[in-house]
């Protein structure tokens, strides 16, 4: 994701989807750089310090999470240093639309009572196959309504109240968006305010390299580099590592299973992982191998979602009618799956070496709608080989490079269930099934296109990061999107802004418990 594109629209992303199915809203930030392919090795090297500065706390990241934490804790008297990679705050925030909350001022003014969540709890919970902790979701709850009333004293502007979801505006009213509609404006301005009035000194161009251990296992600072390509040696009582993920390193996204020859990063820069990989290296327990995605689907080559790409969200959950087919040709999944939940689109595609989604000429012509730009993005894929054709199917499983034989086969059992409106293979909705006709026919590669890696880092209520033994690291907090366990192997957002919420929870839950670890 490049500067262009900070003010995304929440509304702009969900527009098209519904119609299709019931989607609900995200709720995404945290401190975020071409894509990284930086080692997963964990071996410490050794760090010559050109200038030692001391504090009581220091922040990796000035992110959604990041702020928060630096606020609750220069408001709290204790001296802060918070680093950042990039050359100004924000990471993520900046695109952000809003903040889950409930029980806040605005909702009780407005006189809007919030139904029973357990519901959706316990969908998060179920789909995430109860890997994603309960306490946690509690917690966020409980917390959330004070949480949001803090960000209204310190100048955080919001305007409307919705539930996120555009299928059912009126449920679960808890999302309150951002005045302007992202976070770059009305969360980030003057939550930096606030953090640098309370005397919190922030480092820009500064990354953390390594975290400071004592004998004892407990964390006590960082080791930083400058773009002027100094070392510094930050020493302080905790360090709370807010750094965004590990999205933009490949290497460490190939453990998902995601082919990454097919891949698109569009994020804000600085998802590296350096976060996670300083954590573990520390002792903290990795919790990559659980982490979910904000992501959907791209043709390569052309646009991704957020430089509006027709070929991108779209594909995914506006052409429910297409087949999906592997790199044998063979059907694989119900292709309505991804109005449910448009995360998920990304995810049977791990299980194929390559994944066509295919159309006749009737319904490319359905999907591109006569938009002018859509047919260009079309021919752009044609030209370059990552869209193929064929005027029949011989000719398209020729294109596609896979068995003429599987592909005929796909093509006469699927054209037999749209006959009978009943998929008798993955029990696709019968208004999804429509029968592919003669003529022209579509073969589009399709990729991978994410914007956030949510969960590297196993961490305990406390926001603490946790050893291998699952015991709390002292003085060691993880938060925001790097250290979430509310979601696993894929994001819900069943409950509209709650990853926002999350990181506004986590940063000041874990400054306070660090202003416990100050020692003076």
């Amino acid at each position: 994701m490049n500067e262009e594109i900070k003010g995304v629209s929440r509304r702009t992303f969900l527009k098209g989807a519904v119609g299709v199915a019931g989607v609900t809203a995200l709720g995404l930030s945290g401190c975020t750089s071409n894509v990284q392919t930086e080692s997963t090795a964990t071996t410490k090297k050794a760090f010559k310090a050109d200038e030692v500065i001391s504090c009581d706390i220091v922040i990796i990241g000035a992110g959604a999470s990041g702020l928060a934490a630096a606020v609750e804790a220069g408001e709290a008297g204790a001296k802060v240093v918070c680093i950042e990679g990039q050359s100004t705050a924000g990471g993520g925030a900046r695109g952000v639309e809003g903040c889950f909350a409930v029980g806040s001022r605005m909702q009780k003014e407005q006189g809007i009572k919030i139904p029973s969540l357990g519901k959706l709890i316990r969908e998060e919970l179920e789909t995430g196959q109860f890997r994603s902790s309960g306490e946690g979701y509690i917690d966020l709850i409980n917390n959330s309504g004070k949480n949001l009333d803090w960000l209204l004293d310190h100048g955080v502007k919001f305007g409307e109240i919705g539930s996120g979801d555009k299928s059912n505006p009126h449920q679960n009213q808890v999302f309150h968006y951002y005045e302007s509609g992202a976070g770059a404006q009305d969360y980030v301005v003057p939550m930096l305010a606030a953090a640098e009035k309370a005397g919190v000194r922030f480092m820009y161009k500064t990354k953390g390299e390594s975290l400071i251990m004592d004998e004892a296992g407990a964390a006590k600072g960082v080791y930083a580099s400058t773009g002027d390509g100094k070392t510094l040696q930050i020493n302080a009582s905790s360090v709370i590592v807010a750094t965004g993920g590990f999205a933009e390193n490949l290497e460490y996204v190939a453990e998902n299973g995601i082919n990454t020859e097919y891949y698109h990063y569009e994020g804000f820069p600085g998802s590296d992982g350096s976060g996670n990989r300083m954590v573990v290296e520390a002792g903290g327990a990795n919790n990559r191998q659980n982490a979910a995605y904000l992501n959907i689907l791209s043709i390569k080559g052309l646009p991704g979602y957020f430089q509006n790409g027709k070929f991108s969200f779209w594909i995914g959950v506006a052409a429910p009618y297409a087949i999906w087919v592997n790199e044998k040709g063979r059907r694989f999944v119900n292709e309505d799956f991804a109005g449910e939940n448009p995360m998920s689109m990304a995810i049977p595609v791990r299980s194929t070496k390559k994944t066509f989604i295919v159309m006749d000429q009737a319904l490319m012509d359905k999907f591109t709608g006569g938009d002018a730009e859509a047919i260009k993005q079309l021919q752009d894929g044609l030209d370059s080989g990552e869209i193929v054709s064929g005027n029949s199917v011989d000719e398209l499983a020729k294109a596609m490079n896979v068995d003429p034989a599987n592909l005929n086969e796909t093509f006469e059992r699927y054209n037999a269930s749209c006959e009978q409106q009943d998929d008798a293979d993955f029990g696709k909705d019968p208004s999804a099934l429509i029968s592919f006709k003669p003529g022209p026919l579509y073969g589009l590669h399709a990729g991978y296109s994410i914007t956030a890696a949510i969960g590297s880092i196993k961490t305990d209520n406390n926001f603490n990061a946790i050893d291998t033994k699952g015991n709390p690291i002292k003085g060691l907090y993880v938060v925001g999107i790097e250290g979430t366990m509310l979601w696993a192997n894929m994001y819900t957002f069943k409950v509209g802004g709650t990853c926002n919420g999350n990181n506004i929870n986590s940063g000041r839950t874990a400054a306070k418990n660090a202003l416990a670890l100050m020692t003076h």
